[in-house]
């Protein structure tokens, strides 16, 4: 058996390194494939490509949101990126030609992306510590995505109980349907007064029984509870197939409200409706 997962979570971390302060924070939510929104300083955009890889390793599904952020620390040293730094005054140049009066913030050309960037003499332990710390927050996300899918998986196990204690009264009327049937048309023809064949009295009692039996829909349904138990036995990412037994449910509960005879049965498939779209809005949020 493998763990159910939600796909909602969130993991952070905040970490001194021997360059500067590291934080972390990963968040994750619904949705029906794997999106991945990484945000990484600029001097850190290298990066990107290795924490993706251990993202995909990891899940499924879901859209995943990283904020990353690092301080380096006083004795680290500042790089002036010259090239970059002479071709951009040499534009400023040329706007000046148009807006004579214009004027430029220096701090503003200093926070241009790429101007200025760390030196870190020891830049491969920084990038083995950075993914190190990653990988821990990954499997602290996993944990929390874990023991969300534990509760929700019990939160549909309990509707599943429910809806077999709906439907347990069912099962006594399904006996008791052709019996109602024959009464009801017999009260009719009494009250309109009409008289018929036995014979043609008896065909017709059948037809309204046969419209009227959800027998099958009984089953169908107590087999769709049989199922989604065995799925969440097994395990592992099984949203989608869930997310698929909700339509089943849906499907026969809905043809049930369609042939009620009665207002009891009337009434259970609108409890049956209300149960099944409850336990679908837990199944969406599975991996």
């Amino acid at each position: 058996m493998h763990n159910i997962k939600s796909m909602t979570g969130y993991a952070s971390a905040r970490v001194n390194l021997s360059a500067g302060s590291l934080a972390l924070d990963l968040k994750s939510v619904n949705s029906r494939f794997l999106e991945l929104n990484l945000k990484l300083p600029d001097n850190f955009k290298y990066l990107e490509g290795a924490l993706r890889d251990k993202l995909k390793a990891m899940f499924q599904r879901g859209k995943f949101d990283l904020t990353f952020s690092f301080t380096p620390t006083a004795a680290q040293g500042l790089n002036l990126n010259q090239p970059l730094l002479q071709a951009l005054c040499q534009r400023l140049e040329d706007i000046k030609t148009i807006f004579p009066d214009g004027r430029a913030d220096l701090m503003q050309i200093l926070l241009y992306p790429g101007i200025i960037s760390e030196d870190f003499h020891e830049r491969a332990q920084l990038d083995a510590q950075i993914l190190s710390c990653f990988d821990q927050l990954l499997a602290d996300l996993d944990a929390h995505r874990i023991s969300e899918g534990t509760r929700l998986a019990a939160a549909i196990e309990e509707k599943l109980q429910l809806i077999e204690k709906e439907l347990a009264p069912v099962r006594e009327q399904l006996a008791q349907l052709v019996t109602q049937e024959r009464d009801k048309l017999r009260q009719r023809l009494y009250d309109l007064k009409l008289e018929i064949e036995p014979e043609r009295f008896e065909q017709e009692a059948a037809l309204l029984a046969q419209k009227a039996d959800i027998a099958e829909e009984y089953d169908r349904l107590n087999s769709h509870i049989s199922e989604v138990r065995r799925i969440l036995r097994q395990g592992g990412n099984c949203g989608k197939r869930l997310d698929f037994m909700m339509q089943e449910f849906n499907r026969e509960a809905n043809t049930m409200a369609s042939k009620a005879s009665n207002l009891a049965l009337t009434q259970t498939a609108v409890e049956l409706k209300v149960l099944i779209e409850q336990m679908r809005e837990q199944v969406q949020n599975l991996e």
